[in-house]
């Protein structure tokens, strides 16, 4: 069962499983969309949809071990917003999806707010406070946001997998970040390749989103590895 309703084009959050603030936007946003009409917006905030949870609450919801969050490198996590859900791919398969992180936090700001996707229990982050190429955004209640970004993700065995999103306050609970996602697909190719900016195994990732702050493995040098085959899926 590849990934469902993952361009959100229903509307609704149908076959995502959700936790805190998130929401269906269209290009009222002030953002545009990367396509289509609909796109999913996860906030630390709060609205008529829920608010924030606890991080607690948030890695017990995405099965991460206690810490995770914090152990992302970027400080105390405080409270956040998630998606997931369960799907089924190929080795050799690639998940691509767009997003876009927004904030209100200064950047670079010490309060690094960071936006994260995961395959559980490992996740990866996509961008924080710290990250390069802000602009000021026309998004309702945002102040800057990193535009829209695509990224693909080699699937290196087969197997079945909780994918999420999710994005999360760091230092604090006042000032809010978001994360918009869309254009979720998995894409049936046979085969990892260097082209690849994230590679998915037993052992995590390897490689990160062009616009972490974080420090990762290089993808070029993992495929020059046997660590691709070796050991089981960890759920």
């Amino acid at each position: 069962m590849t990934v469902l309703n993952g361009n959100f084009e229903v509307g609704t959050f149908s076959n995502w499983r959700t936790i805190g603030d998130t929401r269906i936007e269209t290009a009222a946003l002030g953002t545009g969309t990367s396509e289509g009409t609909f796109q999913a917006l996860l906030t630390t905030g709060a609205s008529a949809s829920g608010g924030a949870v606890e991080q607690s609450d948030l890695e017990e919801f995405l099965n991460f071990p206690s810490g995770l969050l914090d152990n992302l490198g970027n400080g105390d996590a405080t409270e956040g917003s998630a998606i997931k859900q369960t799907f089924t791919a190929n080795a050799g398969d690639v998940l691509t999806f767009d997003w876009n992180f927004l904030t209100n936090e200064g950047t670079p700001s010490s309060f690094n707010d960071f936006a994260f996707f995961g395959v559980s229990p490992f996740a990866l982050e996509l961008a924080d406070t710290n990250s390069s190429g802000f602009f000021a955004t026309s998004a309702v209640n945002f102040g800057q946001e990193t535009g829209f970004q695509t990224i693909s993700v080699g699937i290196a065995q087969t197997g079945t997998y909780t994918l999420n999103f999710g994005v999360v306050d760091v230092g604090d609970t006042v000032v809010d970040s978001a994360l918009i996602v869309d254009n979720i697909q998995v894409l049936s190719l046979g085969s990892i390749t260097s082209k690849n900016d994230v590679v998915f195994g037993a052992e995590g990732f390897v490689g990160e989103s062009p616009l972490s702050s974080s420090a990762s493995t290089n993808v070029e040098q993992f495929l020059a590895t046997s660590a691709i085959a070796e050991g089981a899926t960890r759920l």
